[in-house]
C-alpha cells in the first residue's frame, strides 16, 4: 500500500468539502425550514455518495485509512461544538448517537477488506445510505404504525421501506456488477434485504450506520458465489435460530430487541467461521445473563452494551487478521473464553465461588480443543496450555476478588480484562513467527 501526492491532495480537498457541505445544508436548513431530520439525512447521503467514489478515487486502502484516521476526530470535533455552527445539519435531531463515526469504521472495514471484488464494497455502502434515509423519512413524515426499540420507537412503513429499497437496490447493482445466475441473483438481493432491515431494527443509537453495512458485506461474501440451495438453506437455518432464540427468550428474561440482535451476532460468526468457534461466544452470552440474574449491573441496558464490545471485538480481530494477512481465530476464541470466565466469576457467590476451578479448567480444554480443529488456520498464533492458563487467569482474577468492581461498565471492563492475554498471543506470534 502507498500514499500518492494526488492521493494527498484528494484527501485534503475532501476533509474541506466535508465541513462545507454540513455548512451549506445548514443554511438551506434555516432558509427553507428544513426538519432537522431531513438535513441530516442530506449530509448522511453526500458522505455516503462521496464514499461510494472511493474506489474510483484511490487504488489502494491506505489512502482511505489515512482520510478516516483524520475524518473521525473531526467529526469528534464538530460533535463537541469546536468549528461552531458546521456541526448543527448534523446534530440538530435530539439523540444519542454517534452514527457518523459508525459509518466512517463500516467505510474502513467494508473497503479494506472488499480487495478486488468492489461489489462488496459499492453495495453495503449504498444500501446504508440509500435505504436509511428513504426508512428514515417516510418514518419520520408517513408513519402511522409504530413500535418501541432500545432508545426509541421506529415504524412499520419505515422498516418495509428499508426493505424494499435494499432489495432493489441489491438487485440492481448485483446485475450490473456481478456475473450470478438470475435466480442466485434474486434469492441474494432478498436474503440481503431481510437481513438488513432486521439489522436496521435492532440496531441503537445510529449503530446500524456499522453493523448494517457490515452484516451485507459479511453476507456478500459468504454467498456471493453459493448455488440457490445452499441460499435457500442459509435462510432456512437464520429462521429456525431466531427462532429459538426468540422462543427462550421470555424463559430467560431477555428483550426481544436484545434477543433478535444475540441472533444476528451468532449468525453472522457461525456465516463467517466453522460452527465450533461460536461455542465460546454463545456460552459468554449466557455467562452474562448468569452474572445478570446473581448480580445486576448498574447499567441501564446490559444486554446492548455486551452485544456492542461483543460486536466491536469480533471486529477487531477481523481487521487485525486483515491487516497481518493471518487468522487471528485462536486470539478471538481466547478473547471469548476470558470473557466467559469473567462474567462466571461475577456470577458466582457463597459456596459457589470454588466452582470457578473447573470452569476454568473447561474453558481452557475447549479453547484448546477448538485452536486444534482450526489448525491450520490457527497455526499463527497457536496457544500452548501455559499461555491459555495465564490468559483466562488474567481474565478472571479480578472479577473473581473484587466483583463490586465490574457493577459499572461490566461489559467493557470484563472484555477489556479479556483481551490482555490474546493481545499479548498476537505479539508473540509477530515478533517471534
Amino acid at each position: 500500500m502507498s500514499l500518492t501526492i494526488a492521493d494527498g491532495l484528494l484527501i485534503a480537498a475532501i476533509l474541506v468539502a466535508i465541513p462545507a457541505l454540513m455548512l451549506l445544508v445548514r443554511i438551506l436548513g434555516r432558509r427553507f425550514s428544513w426538519d432537522p431530520e431531513v438535513s441530516r439525512k442530506l449530509v448522511h447521503v453526500a458522505t455516503g455518495c462521496l464514499a461510494l467514489t472511493f474506489p474510483l478515487l484511490f487504488s489502494n486502502p491506505l489512502p482511505v485509512l489515512v482520510l478516516l484516521a483524520i475524518a473521525i476526530p473531526l467529526m469528534f470535533a464538530i460533535r463537541r461544538g469546536l468549528l461552531g455552527p458546521v456541526g448543527s445539519a448534523l446534530h440538530g435531531v435530539e439523540r444519542h448517537s454517534h452514527g457518523e463515526i459508525y459509518l466512517a469504521l463500516a467505510i474502513a472495514i467494508t473497503f479494506l477488506r472488499a480487495g478486488e471484488q468492489p461489489v462488496l464494497y459499492v453495495l453495503p455502502i449504498l444500501v446504508i445510505t440509500l435505504s436509511d434515509t428513504a426508512a428514515a423519512l417516510v418514518g419520520t413524515v408517513y408513519a402511522r404504525q409504530r413500535f418501541a426499540v432500545e432508545g426509541g420507537a421506529k415504524s412499520v412503513e419505515g422498516v418495509v421501506v428499508f426493505f424494499v429499497v435494499t432489495w432493489l437496490t441489491s438487485l440492481i447493482v448485483l446485475v450490473l456488477m456481478s456475473n450470478a445466475p438470475p435466480l442466485n441473483l434474486v434469492l441474494i438481493s432478498m436474503l440481503v434485504a431481510a437481513f438488513c432491515a432486521l439489522v436496521e431494527v435492532d440496531s441503537w443509537r445510529g449503530l446500524d450506520n456499522l453493523f448494517v453495512p457490515i452484516g451485507a458485506f459479511l453476507l456478500l461474501a459468504q454467498h456471493l458465489d453459493s448455488s440457490p440451495a445452499d441460499l435457500a438453506a442459509s435462510a432456512a437455518v437464520f429462521v429456525l435460530f431466531l427462532g429459538a432464540v426468540l422462543g427462550l427468550a421470555p424463559m430467560l428474561r431477555i428483550p426481544l430487541q436484545a434477543a433478535r440482535a444475540y441472533a444476528i451476532l451468532l449468525f453472522l460468526i457461525i456465516s463467517i467461521v466453522s460452527l465450533h468457534n461460536v461455542i465460546l461466544p454463545a456460552l459468554t452470552i449466557a455467562a452474562h445473563l448468569a452474572a445478570q440474574a446473581s448480580r445486576p449491573s448498574k447499567s441501564k441496558r446490559p444486554d446492548f452494551d455486551l452485544l456492542f464490545v461483543a460486536a466491536i471485538v469480533s471486529l477487531f480481530w477481523m481487521f487485525v487478521g486483515d491487516a497481518m494477512s493471518r487468522s487471528v481465530i485462536s486470539p478471538f476464541n481466547l478473547t471469548f473464553a476470558g470473557a466467559l470466565l469473567g462474567f462466571l466469576a461475577v456470577a458466582l457467590k457463597g459456596y459457589w465461588r470454588p466452582a470457578i476451578v473447573p470452569a476454568a479448567i473447561a474453558a481452557s480444554a475447549a479453547a484448546l480443543w477448538i485452536a486444534e480443529v482450526n489448525l491450520p488456520y490457527s497455526q499463527w498464533f497457536m496457544p500452548t496450555a501455559t499461555e491459555v492458563g495465564v490468559a483466562l487467569i488474567v481474565a478472571m482474577v479480578l472479577p473473581l476478588l473484587r466483583p463490586s468492581w465490574f457493577d459499572q461498565r461490566r461489559s467493557l471492563s470484563l472484555f477489556g480484562l479479556a483481551m490482555i492475554g490474546p493481545l499479548f498471543l498476537c505479539l508473540k506470534g509477530v515478533l517471534l513467527p
